[in-house]
């Protein structure tokens, strides 16, 4: 069986490192058998400070399904068409919305300044040159001013060829990534089958897969998926996944 986590509010909770009770739990659901995937909105780069070192090697899809990730290295990503993103850029620069572009695995941030700028440094890499980077495949744009979302989204559709749109619950800001970039699109690209595969998640980026997956176990109050699903707590996601090792191992 294989088992699929969202990171940020399903088992990684205020942007902190994972739970040591979450943790155990995943290990000895993966000492039951199951296979563990991990699916987030976060880079490669911002995903291994919140995630244990005894998670790093496994198959990792970030960026909403625009990038996977293994044994700590980017093996695919999809990207913008490089003309068609410094546009966009310039445009969000000259009306002063505060933005990040993530790469590969660097990253860049708009000249207008942004509380969350500070946070992604804080995790340990510091941001790099915005002219320099922007000439490089591009794969996640974070729009930081979620009121401008209308007036973004209308420059997009005519800049972009192609490009999806995903809001953060709770979350003043929204992501674009390039067309069919998401975690259910990834996770087929990877074979897995998804009436063998469990699937934990919280927000809206998440709802496709669990409404995809054999079960479904949703934290939190957020969303609420057309399928049937098992809605959890963030207290009581390491004892469900404790049980489930015991339920896999029998």
């Amino acid at each position: 069986m294989n088992f699929v986590f969202d990171l940020d509010g399903t088992t990684v909770f205020h942007a902190q490192r994972m739970q040591d009770d979450i943790k155990h739990a995943l290990l000895a659901l993966e000492r039951s058998g199951g296979n563990l995937y991990f699916a987030t909105a976060r880079p490669l780069r911002d995903t291994l400070p919140v995630l244990p070192e005894c998670f790093w090697h496994h198959p990792i899809i970030g960026c909403n399904g625009a990038m996977f990730s293994q044994n700590k290295a980017v093996i695919k990503a999809h990207s913008f068409d490089p003309v068609q993103v410094q546009t966009l850029l310039c445009w969000l620069d000259n009306h002063e919305i505060a933005y990040l572009f993530d790469g590969h695995w660097q990253y860049a941030i708009s000249d207008k300044p942004h509380h969350f700028h500070q946070h992604v440094a804080a995790l340990g890499i510091p941001p790099g040159s915005n002219e320099t980077l922007r000439r490089e495949p591009i794969v996640k744009l974070l729009v930081l001013e979620d009121e401008h979302h209308n007036q973004v989204k209308q420059v997009c559709e005519q800049t972009l060829s192609n490009f999806e749109i995903y809001h953060h619950n709770g979350h003043h800001c929204f992501d674009l990534v390039p067309a069919h970039s998401n975690k259910l699109t990834a996770l087929l690209e990877l074979g897995l089958d998804m009436q063998q595969t469990v699937c934990f998640g919280n927000d809206v980026n998440d709802i496709a897969m669990l409404e995809a997956a054999r079960q479904a176990y949703v934290v939190g109050e957020q969303i609420a998926p057309n399928c049937d699903f098992i809605r959890l707590t963030e207290d009581s996601v390491a004892d469900t996944l404790s049980q489930l090792a015991d339920e896999f191992r029998e």
